[in-house]
């Protein structure tokens, strides 16, 4: 599996990867002000990819992350019926888009973008 995208921090990481942690908590730690964010769950439900960009970045990321996943970790499966479900079940991406702000006026005059040069 990849290294975890520079943008995330530990916590992120670790509450992303922490076993029952539902989507809407994972997206409430990891949709950013600016960049899209990304997590991948495998057929057993666990996450196995995480990350920030581009749109097209998290997309093709999510792909190659989940692909290398599979070939480490899925044949290392124990019991039949989590075989049979992880080579035969979905695997499901879920991607959140940045998260604007609400005012974006007032973020707009916080960040001094309206100084006089």
């Amino acid at each position: 599996m990849n290294e975890p995208c520079p943008h995330l921090t530990d916590s992120e990481a670790e509450l992303a990867f922490r076993k029952g942690t539902t989507d809407e908590e994972i997206e409430v730690a990891l949709r950013h002000l600016f960049l899209w964010s990304y997590i991948v769950r495998d057929p057993l439900g666990r996450v196995c990819a995480l990350g920030r960009g581009t749109r097209a970045d998290c997309m093709q990321n999510a792909l190659v992350d989940a692909d290398e996943y599979a070939t480490e970790s899925l044949s290392q499966l124990e019991e039949e019926a989590d075989e049979i479900r992880a080579f035969n079940g979905p695997w499901r991406i879920a991607l959140w888009p940045p998260r604007f702000d609400a005012d974006p006026r007032f973020w707009a005059a916080s960040s001094n973008i309206f100084d006089e040069c």
